[in-house]
């Protein structure tokens, strides 16, 4: 019974050396394993008991707690290492009662955007990531603006350039948002 369990010890501690030893460490960017995983996960649903609109996020991503977002918000995101998606959507009046042309034109300045797309009752924005103080190096944005009566319904995308291809899910899920 000891030769037995002495034998069966060694082996154990062998394969425990064999395993660590043969281990192959995983070296694919995160943006890459990022565009994997988007492409295979499950998409939730989020229902805004507000103004009554639905948005589809990764299954994977934090939502952060809604009593502490203002009303009719919602923000879904990712943080792993140096890379964050962040998916937010929030609802604000058309004060001016702007048309779908004056506030495309009157976002896509303020946003600095590059790319600009207009639909029957929306219009889509993207570009790189601004602040006050300038471009954000690196970061971008996507935005779908839908006018419904004095309202604007709006559900944005944050991502690092590098994960262009990662976030094209996404993409895709807000150029078919539909409000009701």
């Amino acid at each position: 019974m000891k030769r037995f369990l002495f034998l069966s010890m060694l082996v154990f501690i062998a394969v425990m050396i064999y395993v660590s030893v043969h281990e192959k460490e995983d070296n694919t960017p995160l943006p890459q394993k990022l565009e994997k995983t988007m492409r295979l996960t499950k998409m939730k649903k989020y229902h805004d008991d507000d103004y009554d609109y639905v948005v589809h996020y990764p299954a994977f991503f934090e939502q952060t707690p809604d009593s502490i977002l203002d009303k009719g918000s919602s923000r879904f995101s990712f943080w792993q290492d140096s890379t964050e998606v962040v998916q937010n959507t929030f609802v604000e009046p058309n004060a001016d009662s702007l048309t779908i042309e004056q506030a495309m034109a009157r976002y896509a300045s303020e946003l600095h955007a590059t790319h600009q797309q207009k639909g029957d009752d929306y219009f889509i924005l993207s570009g790189p990531l601004h602040t006050n103080s300038g471009a954000i190096s690196g970061r971008c944005f996507y935005a779908k603006f839908v006018k419904h009566r004095k309202l604007w319904f709006v559900q944005t995308l944050t991502y690092p350039e590098d994960c262009e291809q990662a976030v094209k899910r996404l993409k895709e899920e807000i150029d078919k948002w539909k409000i009701w």
